[in-house]
């Protein structure tokens, strides 16, 4: 699980340069997504991988303080621009 768990943070980072080269309206769900899944992960990790009979869950709270992160990073500017700007 832990290896599984190294795979999917690596595909969630390398999924961050696309995001951004979403159209503008489309970038906040997705970055929502991605946030809360990452908050998943953790929750597997903190439940020290036992996903049997422990559930990995989010807190509401939690969940609704991922979206104004998520809005704010969906402004970001696309990955392709900031790294052409000198």
């Amino acid at each position: 699980m832990k290896r599984q768990i190294k795979r999917a943070r690596m595909f969630f980072e390398e999924a961050e340069q696309g995001v951004t080269e979403l159209r503008k309206e489309s970038r906040w769900p997705v970055w929502a997504s991605m946030l809360l899944y990452r908050q998943i992960l953790d929750e597997i990790e903190a439940n020290d991988y036992n996903n049997f009979t422990k559930r990995a869950y989010v807190g509401k709270a939690k969940k609704v303080l991922a979206l104004p992160v998520a809005y704010g990073k969906s402004l970001l500017l696309p990955y392709s621009l900031r790294n052409n700007q000198t």
